[in-house]
C-alpha cells in the first residue's frame, strides 16, 4: 500500500486537502478530514464505501458484488424502518423456530400462488372474524371438513 499524505498548513479561509492511500488493487481510500468524509473507490473510481460522519451520526453505504457476515450468538437489527430487497430471491432459513411478532396490521402480497406448507396449519382470530374472500371457488378438500366442532 503506497501512502500519500497531502495536508498542507491552512488558514480558515483554505480547505485540508484530503489523505489518500493506493492499494495494488487499484482501490483508493480518502479521508477528508475538513469534510469528516471517508471514501472507498474502486479501480474504475465507484464509490464501494462511503462513511460521512455528522453531528447527527454516521451515515455509512456500501455498494459490494457480495457481503458476509457472521456473528457467533447473535445478530441484531434495530432501526426505525428496515427495507430488504431482492431481484431475484428471497431466502429466510432456520434449524430452529421461526417467530414473527407484529404489534400492529401485517399486509403479504404476492403476485402469483401462495402456498403455506406444515403438518398441521392452525388460524386463530383471538377478536373477531375469520375472512376467507376468493373471486372464484372456495374449496376445501380433506378427509372430513368438520362445521362448527370443536
Amino acid at each position: 500500500m503506497k501512502i500519500s499524505v497531502q495536508e498542507e498548513t491552512s488558514h480558515s479561509s483554505e480547505k485540508m486537502n484530503p489523505i489518500s492511500f493506493d492499494f495494488s488493487t487499484g482501490n483508493k481510500l480518502f479521508v477528508n478530514r475538513h469534510t469528516n468524509e471517508v471514501r472507498l473507490f474502486d479501480k474504475n473510481n465507484e464509490i464501494q464505501l462511503s462513511i460521512n460522519i455528522t453531528s447527527n451520526g454516521l451515515s455509512v453505504s456500501m455498494n459490494a458484488k457480495e457481503l458476509s457476515i457472521h456473528a457467533e450468538e447473535l445478530l441484531s437489527l434495530s432501526s426505525r424502518r428496515i427495507n430488504i430487497a431482492a431481484t431475484d430471491q428471497l431466502n429466510i432459513c432456520t434449524e430452529g423456530h421461526l417467530v414473527q411478532k407484529v404489534e400492529k396490521d401485517s399486509l403479504t402480497e404476492v403476485g402469483g400462488t401462495n402456498k403455506l406448507l406444515a403438518q398441521v396449519q392452525k388460524i386463530t382470530a383471538t377478536l373477531g372474524n375469520v375472512e376467507i374472500k376468493a373471486n372464484d371457488d372456495v374449496r376445501l378438500d380433506g378427509e372430513r371438513v368438520k362445521l362448527n366442532c370443536e
